[in-house]
């Protein structure tokens, strides 16, 4: 009888167990029915009935710590993911650890969260297939092991300032885009007023469209609204122009492009916009293509792509680089340096061509989305440098900008403001600024007649020939503007079918300062008698023997006499009055023979060119200073037939 109700009661709680078990099974699954279709607070209240019915169901716990991070409650979760920890003996699938991780990020539990990631490290498969996953994780082991170190390190930068109600309202107002000059701002912004499009579905979100507005002094002006067709009822942002503000590229969103958003380019024509062009599926991809920023010297661009091939999926900086043709060239990932697996935006290449700035959720930072900086520098990109308090903040840092000088930075930030994402203002200390560099802009005119002309203006590299940028001057207000970053020798030039070209020189030292230097040039229209100084064209000291640097001006008045085969000019000679008249005299005639020789071998007609030496006879400046001696050394051309 005895062993009969022992018997008894084993069943019975058998029976109960299966039961109970039976009971926590079926909250379970309907918790996570309600779960997938993100009820949450619905599926908590069957995972807990799950629980109630069996305390250690792996599977509430870790849905119950989902459900409470999905609900941005990171204590809660980060509770029933420990009491998972504390029953799991490994074999739980270790995706929660990762979760862990990140609701320990949340609440700053650095070293339970560097100890999270090294265990979801440890027990996740090793399939080929997933090893995505093992980068998320040492991405986020590297950020929490750094953080402590970022936000702890001290800065001298000053608060930023919002730019206020003049700037920003209500509508998101963001990616701001500074000329080199540091006098008009572009910005997106989805306030209402522009071609709107109002989204039902986000607050007060009118479509995006592309502003301006000017420097009045020490404040900005009133945003003016691009027209038509930069602007459309599709949303249109996130701009970026050439140094002289003559071309344009920026996003457009629509059914009739290569992906959802792509890259397009307009080119400004006096004071009207051109039709805008898709720069095609070499640059832009089947996914999202945006948030571009263009070298001062037109030849490189990043932007901002999901497209198949970035890394886990997110948001990567992608560069492309135009080729000798003049075409965008395959855009390429900018590489694991910069992008990581949790997503980058809003790049900024700055004036100096080398130093970018962008945002990145995946660096260790403040939270959310902050601001870094990297320098490509012997063919590769820096470590990305975080740009600290109190440009970052906890909330959304990003689009950052800056002119050449260095000194006026931009950015949008959600952190206060008018309305989610404002535009800020922010002065950069000088160790975080990028090289400087020196602006050379002025007007380009017709010689004879004043008229204002569009010319072509290039800048070379006078040592080594290298192109370096391609601009033209406003065909409405003959006005040009190039950027010279530090470190190189320039030759600035401009020319236009019919005109006798223009060249200068420029020494940019590595340490030259901000400058901003006016030079207006008069192109001369070619006619017999016209006389041209070719002021790139230099000697050895005391010598007749041509330098190197001179080869890309020969190069040019070459080119001249090529197209223009009918005309017959003399090569003059100047000297200083430093030396004996005879010795002057002797020297400016050699010289002019060397020009004339260098130009017969390159193909000109000797019975073109005629050379003669003038000495110091016909000065066009006073020889008491260098600078009027320099003005008189000097190789003319005049045109004799043509």
């Amino acid at each position: 009888m005895k062993k009969l109700t022992l018997f008894s009661l084993l069943i019975v709680i058998t029976t109960v167990s299966f039961a109970q078990a039976q009971m926590a099974k079926f909250y379970y699954e309907k918790g996570s029915e309600l779960y997938e279709e993100k009820l949450y607070d619905e599926a908590i209240e069957q995972y807990e009935k799950a629980l109630e019915k069996n305390e250690n169901h792996k599977n509430a716990l870790c849905y119950l710590g989902y459900s409470y991070q999905a609900k941005e409650n990171p204590q809660k979760a980060l509770t029933y993911f420990q009491k998972l920890q504390n029953i799991d003996d490994g074999s739980y699938w270790a995706w929660y650890l990762f979760e862990k991780g990140k609701v320990n990020e949340e609440l700053e539990n650095w070293d339970a969260a560097a100890e999270d990631y090294r265990n979801f490290i440890k027990l996740y498969p090793k399939n080929p297939t997933k090893t995505h996953y093992i980068h998320r994780a040492n991405c986020r082991l590297s950020y929490v092991l750094n953080v402590e170190k970022i936000r702890s390190s001290k800065s001298n930068m000053e608060e930023p300032k919002n730019l206020g109600k003049t700037i920003n309202t209500i509508s998101a107002d963001m990616m701001p885009q500074i000329n080199p000059t540091g006098d008009r701002l572009y910005f997106t912004s989805e306030r209402k007023g522009g071609f709107d499009d109002f989204d039902k579905d986000e607050e007060n979100d009118w479509g995006e469209d592309i502003y301006f507005t000017n420097k009045e002094g020490s404040n900005w002006g009133k945003p003016i609204l691009l027209p038509e067709p930069i602007n459309s009822y599709d949303n249109d942002g996130t701009s970026t122009f050439s140094a002289d503000g003559q071309q344009m590229i920026y996003v457009k969103c629509g059914d009739d492009g290569v992906g959802s958003c792509d890259l397009f380019t307009a080119i400004l024509n006096g004071d009207k916009w051109e039709q805008p062009q898709n720069l095609g599926n070499v640059v832009n991809s089947e996914e999202w293509d945006s948030q571009p920023t263009l070298s001062s010297d037109g030849n490189s661009l990043i932007f901002v792509s999901s497209r198949v091939g970035s890394y886990d999926g997110s948001m990567d900086l992608y560069m492309s680089i135009k080729n000798k043709a003049e075409m965008w060239g395959p855009a390429q990932n900018l590489g694991p340096t910069i992008n990581t697996p949790f997503g980058e935006k809003s790049p900024y290449l700055a004036p100096d061509g080398k130093t970018l700035y962008f945002s990145s959720i995946g660096h260790s930072g403040y939270g959310d989305y902050d601001i870094f900086v990297s320098v490509f520098e012997e063919g590769k990109w820096t470590d990305s440098k975080n740009l600290g308090a109190p440009l970052n903040s906890s909330g959304e840092d990003t689009y950052f900008t800056i002119s050449a000088s260095g000194e006026g930075a931009y950015f949008a930030s959600n952190r206060s403001g008018e309305g989610g994402l404002d535009l800020f203002s922010v002065s950069i200390p000088e160790a975080l600024r990028p090289k400087p560099s020196i602006i050379v802009r002025g007007v380009v005119t017709n010689a004879k007649s004043s008229s204002l002309i569009d010319a072509w203006v290039l800048v070379e590299d006078i040592n080594t020939g290298e192109l370096i940028a391609t601009a033209k001057s406003n065909s409405l207000t003959g006005k040009y503007l190039v950027v010279l970053p530090s470190g190189r020798n320039y030759s600035v030039s401009a020319n236009k079918e019919g005109f006798f070209f223009y060249s200068n020189k420029f020494e940019v030292p590595e340490t030259a300062k901000y400058e901003e230097i006016k030079k207006d040039i008069a192109l001369k229209p070619i006619e017999k008698g016209a006389r041209v100084v070719l002021n790139n064209i230099f000697f050895e000291t005391g010598k007749a023997t041509l330098t190197q640097e001179s080869y890309i001006e020969l190069g040019k008045a070459v080119a001249l006499l090529n197209a223009n085969r009918k005309m017959v000019v003399e090569v003059g000679g100047h000297t200083d009055n430093v030396g004996s008249d005879l010795t002057n005299m002797k020297l400016s005639h050699e010289r002019a023979k060397s020009v004339r020789t260098y130009l017969v071998k390159s193909g000109i007609s000797s019975e073109r060119l005629q050379a003669k030496g003038y000495g110091e006879t016909q000065p066009v400046a006073e020889n008491e200073t260098e600078e009027g001696r320099k003005a008189n050394r000097r190789t003319e051309f005049v045109i004799l037939e043509n």
